[in-house]
């Protein structure tokens, strides 16, 4: 005789289980999606960094010939991500007054 545990939950819920994760995985990361895609400021231009790292990678020791060589290519200001920090750059003295 079968116990009234086991007809709620028969043999082969343990098959579906993969596939509830998986669904539930699938819900939670729309809605952490639509919950993160919040209205951003516009930013200024700047280089494309990697992930994790952002520009950090591409620094050059001489600081201020990379920076006159990125406001050359993107204006005065721009961003650059170090690391995971947003940092916006003002390369310009007029500019940052």
């Amino acid at each position: 005789k079968m116990s009234p545990v086991s007809d709620l939950f028969p043999e082969n819920t343990i098959t579906l289980a993969p596939y509830a994760i998986l669904i539930l995985t699938a819900i939670f990361s729309v809605l952490w999606y639509l919950f993160k895609r919040q209205p951003q400021p516009p930013l200024p231009p700047g280089p494309r960094g990697l992930p994790l790292v952002g520009n950090l990678p591409f620094l050059d020791p001489n600081l201020h010939t990379y920076f006159t060589k990125l406001a050359q290519e993107h204006g005065p200001i721009f961003k650059l991500n170090l690391g995971s920090k947003l940092t916006i750059v003002v390369n310009s003295p007029s500019l940052a007054r």
